[in-house]
């Protein structure tokens, strides 16, 4: 039964009532709706607009109109109950025939309204894919008659009764150009046809029809249909009077015309695709979960595999097929994660801004693998806040993938996000590097093995927490567990049980006066000191070249750069591993960790503004055979000798200084301070190394550019 408008339903146009449009929409809407394949439909649909209409430079596509009618054979009678064999033909000519109705001077909201009813049955994509084909059929059915003029008689007679003018008549090209605001107007309608479809593909699984985005989606279709009818009817108007099948213009067409039409279904696409848009987020963050949840139980400690596969696979996208691996500077050569099997793998998680510095020691321990027998592999996977498609990005990428001889992930873009999010959480990376230790079947083993590595080197291979302490359990705090052999004089020395003054700082009048003090203290004791300089870790290189010219006039030992950072980071790392062991300070009221305590206390020393000094007899085995003091109490120390030399001839000039220090009385006014870069996760307090009271904590941010 057709739809009658009614003055209420005409009201609903004018008084832009929505609320009141979407109920009267709904109940034209069967909930047992018929099922069929819409998209191939909607592609055939869109393979009549490309080949009447293919544009300015497009060749027609007589092939891919070919692949279309194929599909659309196949939905119109497959075999089983769903085709449309039945149905769409007398559809699209009902349609048709109401289309027709408004073209003479019928009410489109009416008109749409009663083509909503005769497609009550459907889906709401299906609807607007059945009206929109009835629109396109009859507009094909005029081209093909156009073009096939001079070369079908029967075509040429059609034309003539319809007064159709030949494809490549002048007539007919200013006519097409008049289509275009037609068709690009149904091309809009169909990419909102396409989102409505795809809110009712998302998998129920990561997002459910209660979710925010999806009831405001959900609310919408109907009148997004509503308006979409409304377009085909007044395209359906505007072609009539291009063609000269109509002579009415009616008070709907004036006051909807196809350019204000356009604006509402712009408005309405741009407004679906807010709500995709939302819908994606929230799958991704619902699919992120899942997938963080995963990880956490292949990553449990309950969970054995057979091998590392699983694990490397699992946080990587494939290309290819593969899980792609580069190594050193062959970037250009794929390796399969299949290589890393049976091994220790380390997993280098990283920013792009990972120093050379940092790079190179990594380099050194890797190279000098073999020859300990240690079985592990580095792999790199660069972790960005955000992947720019840019050439300095890949240029970046590929040039940090060249300084390092191990393998590393193709690209950014293949690191599931789903596994930065774990590393964040669970792992506490935040922009320092972390070195993840994963064992032959996949279980982590460590989750940071670079302070491990920073500290031991290979010797703590294959980097478990068991190996870790280990070795731990073997050490006392010493000069040489300080050094560990970074420098091959100072090893010489340590093992020759000479007496070694380790100093450093920027001041240079502190410098030269510690020189001096040091000099007269060893002079009036008889002691041959062997002197070495360690840069400050944050030193510039003005610094560098003034220090080098104060010291180059002395026999003193001067550390390079490189190796006097590598010396402060291995101390942060030392102290960052005691931590993680359960390691306690020691204070005023009860012992603590020796070698924790003399960690921080060195830490303290290199921060402080004057500089330090570090007296130990050969390998320093013991507190008592170091003594080490912030710049100006050392310098206080040594040009107090002889209150304290007469003890050397006993003790030794490293205990008794270091008696002597001890024994002061401790300033009251003091300021002491404790940087750690990057350890975020240590919690707890930190005590003064000088006073044993508990430090404040601050937070500094800093930007040291040389």
């Amino acid at each position: 039964m057709a739809y009658r408008a009614t003055a209420s339903t005409k009201k609903l146009v004018s008084s832009s009532d929505e609320t009141a449009l979407r109920k009267k929409v709904l109940e034209l809407h069967a909930n047992d709706v018929i099922e069929f394949d819409d998209e191939s439909l909607l592609a055939s649909i869109e393979g009549i607009l490309n080949h009447v209409m293919p544009g300015d430079d497009a060749p027609r596509d007589d092939q891919g109109l070919t692949d279309e009618a194929g599909k659309l054979r196949r939905i119109i009678a497959p075999p089983g109950p769903d085709g449309l064999l039945d149905t769409l033909p007398y559809l699209l000519h009902q349609i048709t025939c109401v289309l027709n109705c408004k073209c003479s001077g019928g009410d489109g909201h009416a008109s749409a309204l009663e083509i909503l009813q005769l497609l009550e049955h459907y889906k709401w994509e299906a609807k607007i894919v059945i009206i929109l084909a009835s629109f396109v059929v009859e507009y094909g059915q005029y081209n093909l008659v156009a073009r096939l003029y001079k070369s079908d008689p029967l075509a040429k007679l059609v034309a003539m009764l319809k007064q159709i003018p030949d494809e490549s008549d002048e007539i007919f090209a200013s006519m097409k150009s008049k289509f275009e605001t037609i068709i690009n107007l149904v091309k809009v309608s169909i990419e909102v046809t396409r989102f409505i479809a795809k809110f009712g593909c998302f998998p129920s699984k990561y997002i459910s029809n209660d979710a925010e985005p999806m009831v405001m989606a959900s609310n919408q279709i109907p009148i997004a249909v509503y308006w979409m009818t409304r377009v085909v009817v007044a395209c359906a108007s505007e072609y009539a009077e291009i063609v000269g099948k109509s002579e009415v213009t009616s008070s709907y067409t004036e006051t909807w015309s196809v350019t204000t039409l356009h604006q509402k279904i712009t408005t309405i696409q741009t407004s679906f695709q807010t709500h995709y848009d939302a819908c994606s987020i929230h799958i991704a963050e619902k699919k992120q979960i899942r997938y963080v949840e995963k990880l956490k139980t292949m990553f449990g400690q309950t969970t054995v595999y057979i091998d590392n596969q699983k694990i490397l696979q699992t946080i990587m996208k494939k290309k290819d097929g593969l899980h792609p691996l580069s190594c050193g500077p062959q970037v250009e050569t794929k390796i399969s994660v299949e290589a890393l099997k049976g091994k220790t793998v380390l997993l280098l998680i990283s920013d792009l801004e990972i120093s050379i510095e940092e790079i190179n020691q990594i380099k050194y321990f890797y190279k000098e693998r073999k020859k300990s027998e240690c079985h592990y592999e580095i792999v790199w996977l660069p972790i960005v806040e955000k992947i720019e498609e840019t050439k300095e990005f890949d240029d970046r990428v590929v040039e940090l993938k060249c300084s390092m001889p191990w393998h590393s992930l193709e690209h950014p873009r293949l690191i599931k996000q789903g596994f930065v999010k774990y590393v964040r959480e669970e792992w506490r990376y935040s922009k320092k590097s972390i070195m993840v230790s994963i064992d032959q079947r996949g279980k982590v083993a460590h989750q940071n093995a670079l302070h491990m590595m920073w500290t031991w080197g290979n010797a703590v291979y294959p980097f478990t927490h068991r190996r870790e302490a280990e070795l731990w359990s073997r050490k006392e705090w010493s000069l040489k567990l300080l050094v560990e052999e970074t420098n091959e004089q100072m090893t010489t020395w340590i093992k020759d049980n000479k007496f070694i003054c380790v100093f450093g700082g920027d001041d240079y009048a502190w410098i030269e006066e510690f020189l001096k003090a040091a000099s007269d203290a060893a002079s009036a004791t008889k002691t041959k000191l062997e002197m070495v300089y360690i840069y400050k870790k944050n030193t510039t290189q003005e610094h560098i070249t003034r220090i080098t010219e104060i010291l180059s006039k002395r026999s003193v030992l001067i550390w390079e750069k490189a190796a006097s950072t590598y010396f402060w980071k291995r101390m942060e790392c030392m102290l960052y591993s005691k931590v993680h062991h359960g390691a306690k300070i020691t204070t005023a009221k009860e012992p603590g960790d020796a070698i924790l305590t003399e960690v921080i206390s060195m830490l303290t020393l290199g921060d402080h503004d004057k500089g330090w000094g570090l007296v130990s007899h050969g390998a320093g085995a013991g507190a008592k055979m170091i003594a080490k003091a912030k710049g100006d109490v050392m310098v206080k120390a040594l040009g107090e000798f002889e209150s304290w030399s007469g003890a050397v001839r006993e003790k030794g000039f490293a205990t008794a200084l270091h008696e002597h220090l001890a024994g002061r009385v401790v300033e009251k006014h003091h300021c002491n301070r404790l940087t750690l870069p990057g350890i975020e996760d240590i919690g707890g307090t930190m005590i003064c190394a000088e006073c044993q009271r508990p430090m404040e904590k601050y937070i500094m941010y800093r930007c040291c550019v040389e």
